[in-house]
C-alpha cells in the first residue's frame, strides 16, 4: 500500500499545501548519524535521548544531575510545543510517546501519523523545522509509543501496519512499506491478518528495524519480523503463536482453531543484548483473553518473554509466566537488561515487572529462572511462585485447563461477581516504561493495583476460524455490559526494587491509576506523570513526592531528558481524553488535547 504523503518544510521561506501558508525564520539544523556505535553507547551521550528507552537495555536513566532534590522544587516550565495535529478528523488521542532528542534538535510524532523535527536549542522555545504527514486513515485512531532513530533517518511503524523511514535533514520520506496486513508464506492461515496493527514503537538494530504484531488483542496472531533499514524489505518474521508442525502447537489442545487469533502480542518495545546478539520481548495474553475454556493448554507462547536472535530471528530461549492464563495478566511489558549481583553472585540478568504482581529475575544468557518478589499490594490468584521453576505454586503441567486458586479463577457457569481476583486486570505495569538506576541498583515502576471481578461469556466460532466480535462474549469472553465487570479499590502504585536482592524498598499509592511509568536520574528523582494531568518529581529512595504541575491534561507518557549547553531540561509528551468513567467521575470533564511540555530551572 502507498501512501500519499504530504510534507511542510518551514526554512524561512513560505511553505504552501493545500492553501494553508507556514513559515519559520529559523534554518534547518543538519544531523550526525545515529550510529550503531552511538546506540550502543548511549549512556555515554547524556546530553541526548536517542533510544524511547534510553538505551538498548531500556534503563530510562538519565546521567545528567543540574536538577536534583535540593532544586526540583524551583522546575519551571521552559516551553511548549502544541502536538495537536494528530486530533484532526478524530475525537481522540493518545500520546504514551516521547521525543528524541540528538544534539539539541528534537523529533517526535503526533500518534496520528504526522512527524516533526523541532530545534529546541535556544531553551526557550520549540521552533518546528518540518512537519511530515504519512498519511495515517483517520478511521484509525491516534496513539503511539513513539518513534526510532538510525543513520540519518527516524522510522515509525504505523498502526495500519506500514512502516516508514524518513530523512531528518528535510523531512522526505525514503521508503514506506505495509509488512503488517498482508499475507505471510510462514502465517498458515489468512484468519485474523487483516485485524494486525503496530504500536510498540520499532527498535533499530544492526542495520535492522525490528517492528512486532501488536494486534493481539483484536484477534491476530503475535509475530516479530526485522526489516531492512536501508530498503524496508522484511528480512526474517517469526510467529509466536505456533502454527501446525511448529514448536508449542501441541500447547493449544482446542478444537476451535484458537491458535489461528491466538493473540500474544507484542506492544511494548523489547531491549538489546548487544553481547548474546539477542533481543528480549514480552508477549501479551491468549486471545480469547477471559475465556480460557475456549484455549484448553499452556497456550505457548503467550505471556512469555522470550529471546530472539537478531540474524535469523529464531528463538533462543523462553519462560512463560502464567501459562492458560485469563484474568488479562499479559506479560508484554518491558524487560531491563542488567549487570549486577544476585543473591552474592554476579549475573547478566533480565528483570521485570509483572503484570501478575511478580518482579522477576532471569538469567539473560540462557532464560534460567532466578527469583520473583510480590511489589504489588494484594495478590490472591495464586498462593505464590514456585522457587524453583517460577511457575505459579498451583500449576500442574498435567492439566489443559488450570485451575489455580478456583474462588479467583473465572470459568463459564459461575457467578464471579462477588469474588475479586487481585491484582487488577490493568495491574501491576502494562507498556508503562520503567527504569534503572545502575548505582543504586533500584528499578522503578509505575502502574495500576487493585482488584477486579467479571462474569465469563463464552466466546462464538466463525465459519473457517475466528472470533465472531459480535457474539455474546465479544472478543474476549466477558459480557458486554460493562457492570458485569467490577473494580475495587483501584489506584495507582510506584514500586522501587533492590535488584541485588529482589526486594521492594519503596512504594507509593496514588490516587489514580498510572498510565506514564517512570525516569529515574542521577540527580536522585524519579519522574512520572498522571492521568488527571500532573508532571510529578519523587525521592529516588522513599519515592515520595517533591514537586508536581498540573497541565489539565491526561498523561499516559513517560517523561524524559536531554541538556543543551550546560542546562538541563525535562520533557513529556501530554495527551489524551478524559479518564474519568466509572473508576474517577470527577475526572469525566477533561478534554482531548496533545503537547510536548519541557522544564528547566
Amino acid at each position: 500500500m502507498q501512501s500519499l504523503h504530504a510534507k511542510w518544510l518551514l526554512t524561512g521561506a513560505t511553505a504552501i499545501l493545500g492553501g494553508l501558508v507556514t513559515a519559520s525564520v529559523s534554518a534547518p539544523a543538519l544531523a550526525a548519524d545515529v550510529t550503531q556505535s552511538r546506540l550502543e553507547n548511549a549512556d555515554a551521550e547524556p546530553q541526548n535521548f536517542l533510544l524511547g528507552f534510553q538505551n538498548y537495555s531500556s534503563h530510562r536513566f538519565s546521567r545528567l544531575t543540574q536538577i536534583n532534590k535540593s532544586n526540583v522544587a524551583n522546575l519551571k516550565v521552559a516551553f511548549t510545543v502544541p502536538i495537536t495535529t494528530g486530533l484532526i478528523g478524530r475525537t481522540t488521542i493518545g500520546l504514551e510517546n516521547y521525543g528524541l532528542v540528538d544534539d539539541g534538535i528534537m523529533y517526535l510524532d503526533d500518534g496520528g501519523g504526522q512527524f516533526y523535527k523541532v530545534d529546541v536549542r535556544s531553551g526557550n522555545k520549540g521552533v518546528i523545522l518540518w512537519k511530515t504527514d504519512a498519511a495515517l486513515p483517520k478511521d484509525i485512531a491516534a496513539g503511539s509509543r513513539g518513534i526510532a532513530m538510525r543513520g540519518n533517518a527516524i522510522y515509525h511503524n504505523l498502526r495500519d501496519g506500514r512502516v516508514v523511514a524518513i530523512n531528518r535533514d528535510s523531512g522526505e520520506f525514503l521508503w514506506d512499506k505495509q509488512i503488517a496486513r498482508v499475507a505471510h508464506p510462514k502465517a498458515q492461515t489468512d484468519v485474523g491478518t487483516m485485524k494486525e496493527n503496530f504500536t510498540a514503537s520499532a527498535l533499530p538494530v544492526e542495520g535492522k528495524i525490528l517492528v512486532a504484531n501488536s494486534g493481539g488483542d483484536s484477534g491476530s496472531r503475535g509475530w516479530i519480523a526485522a526489516v531492512d533499514a536501508a530498503t524496508g524489505n522484511e528480512l526474517w518474521r517469526t510467529y509466536v503463536v505456533p502454527g501446525p508442525g511448529e514448536a508449542g502447537f501441541d500447547t493449544w489442545k482446542d478444537n476451535n482453531g484458537a491458535w489461528k487469533t491466538g493473540g500474544a502480542g507484542m506492544w511494548t518495545t523489547g531491549s538489546y543484548d548487544v553481547a548474546q546478539r539477542a533481543t528480549i520481548w514480552g508477549t501479551g495474553q491468549p486471545q480469547p483473553m477471559f475465556d480460557a475454556e475456549f484455549r484448553p493448554g499452556d497456550n505457548l507462547f503467550s505471556n512469555s518473554v522470550i529471546s530472539f536472535d537478531i540474524d535469523t530471528g529464531k528463538m533462543k530461549w523462553y519462560f512463560q509466566y502464567t501459562p492458560n492464563e485469563n484474568w488479562d495478566y499479559d506479560e508484554q511489558g518491558v524487560h531491563l537488561l542488567i549487570d549486577a549481583t544476585f543473591n552474592g553472585q554476579a549475573r547478566k540478568l533480565v528483570s521485570h515487572f509483572g503484570r501478575n504482581g511478580f518482579f522477576y529475575q532471569f538469567d539473560r544468557t540462557n532464560g534460567t529462572f532466578l527469583g520473583a518478589t510480590q511489589y504489588v499490594d494484594k495478590v490472591n490468584w495464586t498462593k505464590g511462585i514456585d522457587p524453583k521453576t517460577g511457575k505459579p505454586l498451583e500449576y500442574d503441567p498435567k492439566l489443559a485447563l488450570q485451575t489455580y486458586i478456583p474462588e479467583t479463577r473465572f470459568l463459564r457457569g459461575e457467578n464471579n461477581k462477588n469474588t475479586a481476583a487481585c491484582p487488577d486486570l490493568n495491574g501491576g505495569l502494562r507498556w508503562q516504561p520503567v527504569s534503572y538506576n545502575p548505582t543504586k541498583h533500584i528499578a522503578y515502576g509505575a502502574g495500576t493495583d487493585g482488584c477486579f471481578s467479571l462474569e465469563i461469556v463464552p466466546v462464538r466460532v466463525l465459519p473457517g476460524g475466528g472470533i465472531d466480535g459480535a457474539g455474546p462474549g465479544g472478543m474476549f469472553g466477558r459480557g458486554a455490559n460493562a457492570a458485569d465487570t467490577r473494580r475495587l479499590d483501584l489506584h495507582g502504585l510506584m514500586s522501587a526494587v533492590d535488584v541485588t536482592t529482589g526486594q521492594v524498598v519503596a512504594r507509593l499509592r496514588q490516587p489514580y491509576h498510572n498510565l506514564a511509568g517512570v525516569l529515574a536520574t542521577a540527580g536522585g528523582l524519579v519522574f512520572s506523570g498522571t492521568v488527571d494531568g500532573a508532571v510529578t518529581a519523587h525521592d529516588d529512595d522513599t519515592l515520595a513526592e517533591l514537586w508536581r504541575f498540573n497541565t489539565g491534561i491526561m498523561i499516559k507518557a513517560a517523561p524524559f531528558a536531554y541538556a543543551v549547553g550546560n542546562k538541563q531540561y525535562i520533557a513529556v509528551m501530554v495527551g489524551g481524553g478524559a479518564p474519568g468513567g466509572v473508576q474517577y467521575p470527577e475526572l469525566g470533564t477533561m478534554i482531548p488535547s496533545g503537547a510536548l511540555y519541557v522544564f528547566s530551572l
